[in-house]
C-alpha cells in the first residue's frame, strides 16, 4: 500500500493545477493510474457509467442489499436498474447473476459494509467485455482484479471520510467531463456533466487517506480475535472463503431466529455498541423507480432480509469487551 506523502511533499493549496496530482496520488490507493474528484459518490457513479458508454437501452444490475443512491446514480443515466435478489445474502454474487446475464449491460458490484465482493469470479463469469463497476464507498484497499472502473464516496461515515464527495478510478483519464478551469477546458469532446470536488477540500484528503489506513490495518489485525469471540458466545459472524481480508465498515452477524434478531438489535447495549441492521424496505419499493426498474428473482426473496443479520460496530465493540459480552448473553 502506498504511503501518504508528508506535507512537505504534497500539501495541496486551494487551486485548480492541484486537482490532477491530488486525484492522480489517491487513485494509486485504489490500484489505477487516473482518478476524477467529484461533488459525491453519486456523481461519481453516474460519470462511470457514462464514460462506459451507457443508454436508455442498458439493463444495469444493481444488487438489493445496497445503498438507493446506486440505484439513483443509474436513473440519472435513464438506463434501467435491475435489482438483482441475492436471497439472504449482503453481496452480488455470481450464482444470483446466472441467469440474467445475457441480458444485462453491465454490472455494479459493492464491498458492502466492507466486505470484499468477488469481482474476479464475476468478471469470468461475465467475460471480458461486460462493463463491472467496482463500488467501494463502503471499503478500504479492498481492489479487485477485473472491473472497468471504481467508484467511491468521500461522505461523512464512509472509511475515506472528508465530509462529502466521490471519485472515479481508472486506468485511463476520467476528468475530460467535469467542469474544471484547466488548459484543456474548452477542447472537451462534449459538455461537462457533473461538478468536481471543491479544491478546498483536496488537503482533507490527506489525513482521511491516513485515518482510512490506520482503521483497516487495526481492523485487519484485531477482527479475526473479536470473530473467535462472537462465535464463543453462540454468534454466526460473516464468513468467506475470499482471500482478500475485509476492511470491516461493520461485523455482519446471521441471525437464522427472528427471537436471535429481536435479542440483538434490541438490547440495551445496542446503541453503545453501534449495533444497526440493514434497510427494512428492499430496493424494489423505493418510490423513485416508478415503472423503470426491474427486480430479477435469485436464490430467495430479500423480504426479511433486514432480520437476517445485525451489523456490529468493530471498533465500538473492540473497545466494550464486557458490554459486548453482556449484549451476547441469554440468547434465545
Amino acid at each position: 500500500m502506498q504511503v501518504a506523502p508528508s506535507t512537505a511533499d504534497g500539501q495541496w493549496r486551494a487551486r485548480e493545477a492541484d486537482r490532477l496530482p491530488c486525484s492522480s496520488w489517491l487513485a494509486q490507493f485504489y490500484a489505477r493510474r487516473h482518478a476524477a474528484l467529484l461533488g459525491s459518490g453519486t456523481a461519481a457513479l453516474e460519470l462511470a457509467l457514462r464514460q462506459l458508454g451507457v443508454t436508455t437501452e442498458w439493463r444495469v444490475a444493481v444488487p438489493a442489499a445496497t445503498c438507493h443512491q446506486v440505484v439513483a446514480a443509474v436513473l440519472n443515466t435513464g438506463a434501467v436498474p435491475v435489482i438483482i435478489e441475492n436471497g439472504a445474502e449482503l453481496l452480488l454474487s455470481s450464482a444470483a447473476l446466472e441467469c440474467h446475464k445475457n441480458s444485462l449491460d453491465a454490472v455494479i458490484a459493492v464491498h458492502q459494509y466492507g466486505l470484499p465482493c468477488d469481482i474476479p469470479a464475476l468478471r469470468r463469469q461475465l467475460g471480458p467485455q461486460m462493463p463491472i463497476i467496482e463500488d467501494s464507498a463502503g471499503a478500504w484497499d479492498l481492489n479487485r482484479p477485473g472491473a472497468s472502473r471504481v467508484v467511491t464516496s468521500l461522505g461523512r461515515g464512509k472509511p475515506l471520510d472528508i465530509g462529502g464527495g466521490g471519485a472515479v478510478f481508472s486506468d485511463t483519464p476520467v476528468d475530460a467531463d467535469i467542469d474544471v478551469w484547466s488548459p484543456g477546458q474548452r477542447s472537451r469532446p462534449r459538455p461537462a456533466s457533473t461538478a468536481p470536488l471543491s479544491v478546498h477540500a483536496l488537503p482533507a484528503l490527506m489525513q482521511a487517506v491516513a485515518t482510512a489506513q490506520a482503521r483497516t490495518q487495526r481492523l485487519r489485525l484485531q477482527v479475526p480475535g473479536l470473530m473467535v469471540r462472537l462465535r464463543q458466545y453462540g454468534l454466526d459472524p460473516w464468513i468467506t472463503q475470499d482471500p482478500s481480508a475485509p476492511s470491516w465498515q461493520f461485523i455482519p452477524i446471521r441471525t437464522r431466529d427472528p427471537r436471535v434478531f429481536e435479542h440483538l438489535r434490541y438490547s440495551p447495549y445496542a446503541d453503545l455498541l453501534g449495533v444497526c441492521a440493514p434497510a427494512p424496505r428492499p430496493l424494489r419499493e423505493l418510490p423513485m423507480l416508478g415503472t423503470r426498474a426491474e427486480v430479477a428473482q435469485g436464490p430467495r426473496p430479500t423480504l426479511d432480509l433486514h432480520r437476517n443479520w445485525i451489523l456490529l460496530d468493530p471498533l465500538a465493540a473492540l473497545k466494550h469487551p464486557q458490554q459486548l459480552a453482556a449484549w451476547a448473553a441469554d440468547l434465545p
